[in-house]
């Protein structure tokens, strides 16, 4: 029994009858949950005089703080409060950072751009250390140095840089990814056509002079030249020139991406008859055929132009890497469409 309680006790009259009353309860407060401690209201009867007046037994003790629960708490247990930061969906950036198909790209993005450093840096070695440098049409047989040197800066590395640009920078807009990747093609263009100049000085000029284009190297090379200039052409037409109706671009990537594929792949093969054919002819003494250093190097030039074309194609076809959409391309494209 409560304290209240125990302090209003009755007073038995003679003939020991007690009559009894339960306290009508007091309701609770609306806003403010309370702990109602109810108690019995003795009311005790004498003889011929009124009964004593009863003092409610009755108590409402105001709820403190520590007794109003909130809602989350629930048989005293505090259950979290959900906030924004945890409703709220991760962000983009996050989501792609943890992305783990990106993460595997970026680390074969950059073995292909170690390997194919490394594979200028060793054609620069080789034709530095055993063929003489580099030299000008005074010298025909030194000019052909520039073959395989521009030839592997443009039409194999920044060829395939070009390829990779809309994978590599894939949160740069597509209008600055598709300048650049015409811009890097311009430069491999200008490259290979500096690299063919020289290979024909280096037979013309030459005393008694060099037929020209009777090597399977010449004939796929020349074709892997012919199909990058179509491309570059047909490309600059369709996806950099104004006035093309959308409809025709969708038809036409398939295509602009397949052969731009085969021109690359057709650099490298053409690039390993090359190398090769370079090594017979101009490793004597001691012959290739013993695998002196100059022809060690050259077979290892060989195995890097293999491994930098092979992770080119794997990074442009692999389906889980390709560039997704910023809302800079969707705002471009659609106005596009409504100037169109």
């Amino acid at each position: 029994m409560s304290k209240d309680a125990d302090v209003e006790q009755a007073t038995k009259p003679e003939s020991g009858v007690v009559q009894v009353e339960p306290a009508i309860p007091e309701q609770p407060q609306a806003a403010v949950p309370t702990t109602i401690s109810t108690a019995t209201t003795v009311i005790a009867v004498t003889n011929g005089e009124k009964p004593a007046a009863a003092t409610p037994a009755t108590t409402a003790t105001p709820a403190t703080a520590e007794q109003v629960q909130p809602a989350t708490t629930i048989a005293g247990i505090e259950l979290a409060t959900p906030t924004a930061a945890a409703t709220s969906p991760p962000t983009g950036s996050g989501k792609a950072n943890m992305d783990p198909a990106l993460i595997n790209f970026k680390v074969l993005y950059v073995l292909t751009q170690l390997c194919g450093l490394t594979m200028i840096v060793l054609v620069a070695t080789w034709i530095g250390q055993h063929f003489g440098g580099l030299a000008g049409t005074s010298n025909p047989g030194v000019e052909f140095n520039w073959h395989p040197l521009f030839m592997t800066i443009g039409f194999i590395y920044l060829y395939g840089n070009s390829i990779l640009i809309y994978r590599g920078f894939r949160t740069t807009r597509k209008k600055t990814l598709k300048l650049t990747h015409a811009g890097i093609h311009m430069g491999a263009f200008i490259l290979t056509v500096i690299a063919l100049k020289t290979v024909f000085d280096s037979h013309n000029l030459a005393n008694p002079p060099i037929p020209n284009m009777y090597s399977l190297h010449s004939w796929l090379g020349l074709s892997a030249v012919i199909v990058f200039s179509l491309q570059y052409v047909a490309g600059f037409v369709a996806f950099l020139a104004p006035g093309l109706r959308e409809n025709y671009r969708i038809a036409m990537m398939p295509l602009h991406i397949y052969f731009g594929l085969f021109g690359f792949v057709l650099a490298i093969a053409s690039a390993l008859m090359g190398i090769t054919e370079k090594a017979i002819f101009a490793i004597k003494t001691p012959a290739y055929s013993t695998l002196p250093p100059a022809g060690v190097l050259a077979n290892v030039i060989g195995v890097m132009y293999v491994v930098f074309g092979a992770l080119v194609v794997y990074l442009a076809t692999e389906p889980s890497y390709k560039r997704k959409p910023i809302p800079e391309d969707t705002a471009l494209l659609n106005s596009s469409s409504v100037n169109e």
